[in-house]
């Protein structure tokens, strides 16, 4: 840490086992679970924005979160945020987000398969605005046959049919969950 303090205090033996044991739990050490405390406090303390302050709300911030996942469940999160092509934490971290904030996060490949689509379907549209332009003002257009013009209709409609599926599966992808049976 740059330009840091030591901050120390004296406690029971006993004390200090059980606080020892607390952050073994939280998978910090002693002392970052004590800069934790101390953050937390001086934030529920309403300490005001003194630059010192600030160095520790991006730790807040960056804070990690220690969970217990049953094996199972561990082998789904993995399978899904492989099938994401994320790391398991930023997956479990984006969902977290979009749970908290009610989003529906599109991965990166997706969203660039998405934007692919819509790059492509922009071209086609100005392709056939200038045709009909042509034939709108009685010029002879020599271009696609009307089975051409068929075809680019029905490439249009599968990409549309393709990026709705997309977005539809990224949606159900998301809310849908492995619930376990109540007995």
């Amino acid at each position: 840490m740059i330009d840091g303090k030591h901050l120390a205090t004296w406690v029971s033996r006993d004390t200090k086992e059980r606080f020892s044991a607390a952050a073994r739990l939280q998978g910090l050490s002693d002392s970052g679970l004590l800069k934790r405390l101390v953050t937390l406090m001086l934030q529920s303390a309403n300490a005001g924005e003194s630059p010192g302050l600030v160095d520790e709300k991006r730790a807040v911030r960056d804070a990690r979160l220690t969970i217990r996942l049953r094996a199972e469940d561990q082998l789904l999160l993995h399978e899904r945020a492989t099938a994401r092509g994320m790391p398991p934490a930023t997956y479990v971290s984006v969902l977290t987000r979009a749970h908290l904030r009610k989003l529906t996060p599109l991965p990166k490949g997706e969203l660039l398969a998405l934007k692919s689509a819509v790059s492509e379907l922009g071209s086609v549209g100005r392709n056939l605005n200038q045709l009909m332009r042509a034939v709108h003002q009685g010029g002879r257009v020599t271009g696609p046959s009307r089975e051409d013009l068929m075809a680019i209709l029905k490439v249009c409609e599968a990409l549309r049919d393709h990026s709705k599926g997309l977005l539809r599966t990224n949606l159900k992808s998301w809310e849908q969950g492995y619930a376990e049976p109540h007995d």
